[in-house]
């Protein structure tokens, strides 16, 4: 493993020299620059992990330099270096994106320990061997500890159960895991029980052999068997038919894989990763989901808190994808802009987040986004919370329960109209009436 670079911005140069130093004894590779363009320059040429950098420049001070290298690289961890009375500007860059600072003088153990808790809080010694970048990003608490978990189970073979609300991130937690784990040159193989129809999720997982029934024309394998020795994703579990569930129950317990039409089973070694945004152990009341099954994959629990409580990350989050979707770093974003943004309840979570950036970079093109460029793309949060709750905190099923209920009263009580306003198929609205037990036969005779 390559050792993690880290650029120091000093323009004094003994004293980046003797950085330089410690940074080196302490297994880092260090590089040097002693003015922004300089620094700008290394920045793309080496692409470090970290930057250590003065706020007094020759050529500019480390906010300018800071803005300039997040717009580079958004996951970047900055620490800045700050005399006694230049404490306000490293407080403003603490703002605006740097992890720490530290004041001169300063003693080599100070330093040492700053780097290493900003490498720890960016999730970069969370190091993904088959491609560094994993896709993760935050530096919430609760995004560490996530991290932390990852980096502790990533090597072994157990069932990881992903919770959380929709657009939270699941299906990237759940790469981040094979990524980072010894699987990562293996297949990973997602699945979204809830896009497949009860009758076709049975084929899709365990495949089947020619003539196991009609239109069964050439062996076709299954999931299971094509993530053999890699990972299988199995999103929104709680979807999935209560016919279908002993089968996987039988997997991992046994780890054979039975297909279609066959009459022997094959020995897998398959890692299960599942995610849901379902109440489990509500569905195991209602007898829609297995109790076995629950406890099987749920060795080890990952719950992804939704971002409106870590806001924190949503700032990083921002940065990150301005980098992806304004390619040379032409969009910056104003400190209203993020306030405002900040501000926001994204009841849509991180996807939210992602789509508006990604509207406001194709209106907005390059420039400055500003507070007006906000308040003009943010779109109504009503996806959860509208009219309908006058105000009222509602859980997340409650909302989705109110919504379903408020498209079949639109639909005329007619199933296939009110699946078309939700945007959602048909078989996935079923499911929803059964698990909030909504009378489903009016919706019947409608069709």
């Amino acid at each position: 493993m390559q050792p993690i670079t880290i650029l120091v911005v000093e323009d004094n140069e003994v004293q980046r020299k003797v950085i330089e130093f410690n940074v080196s004894r302490s297994g880092y590779t260090a590089i040097g620059a002693g003015t922004v363009s300089d620094a700008l320059e290394l920045m793309k040429q080496y692409k470090p992990a970290l930057v250590i950098t003065d706020v007094m420049l020759p050529d500019g001070d480390g906010i300018e330099l800071l803005e300039k290298l997040l717009s580079i690289n958004p996951e970047l961890a900055v620490i800045t270096i700050t005399a006694y009375g230049t404490i306000r500007m490293a407080v403003d860059a603490i703002k605006k994106g740097a992890h720490d600072y530290i004041t001169k003088p300063f003693e080599k153990e100070e330093l040492l320990l700053s780097i290493q808790q900003s490498l720890k809080d960016k999730g970069t010694i969370l190091h993904n061997r088959g491609n560094p970048g994993y896709g993760i990003v935050g530096i919430s608490p609760a995004i560490r500890e996530i991290l932390d978990t990852i980096k502790h189970i990533a090597d072994s073979d157990v069932p990881v159960l992903i919770t959380g609300e929709s657009g939270t991130g699941k299906e990237v937690m759940a790469r981040a895991i094979h990524n980072t784990g010894n699987r990562h040159d293996k297949t990973f193989m997602a699945i979204n029980c809830a896009a497949i129809p009860s009758s076709l999720l049975e084929a899709e997982l365990f495949g089947y052999t020619r003539g196991a029934f009609t239109g069964a024309v050439k062996d076709k394998p299954g999931k299971f068997t094509r993530a053999d020795n890699g990972t299988l994703f199995l999103d929104e579990i709680g979807s999935m038919d209560i016919t279908v569930q002993p089968k996987i129950l039988r997997v991992l317990e046994t780890g054979y894989v039975e297909r279609l039409g066959d009459v022997e089973g094959k020995k897998v070694d398959t890692r299960i990763v599942s995610a849901t945004n379902a109440d489990l152990p509500g569905l195991i009341k209602k007898g829609i989901f297995r109790e076995d099954l629950y406890y099987r994959l749920n060795v080890v629990h990952i719950h992804i808190p939704p971002l409106r409580e870590r806001r924190e990350d949503i700032n990083p989050l921002i940065r990150h994808f301005l980098n992806e979707y304004s390619r040379g770093g032409k969009l910056v974003i104003g400190n209203e802009a993020m306030d405002r943004i900040s501000n926001h309840p994204w009841y849509g979570n991180v996807r939210e987040l992602q789509n508006f950036i990604r509207r406001i970079v194709v209106i907005k093109g390059d420039g400055t986004i500003t507070g007006h460029d906000v308040e003009s793309n943010l779109s109504p949060s009503v996806s959860l919370h509208g009219p309908a709750s006058s105000g009222v905190d509602e859980s997340m099923d409650e909302a989705e329960k109110r919504m379903i209920v408020s498209a079949l009263d639109k639909a005329g009580q007619n199933m296939s109209k009110a699946a078309k306003i939700l945007k959602i198929p048909r078989h996935k609205l079923i499911y929803r009436l059964k698990k909030y037990q909504i009378d489903m036969k009016a919706a019947v005779k409608k069709e």
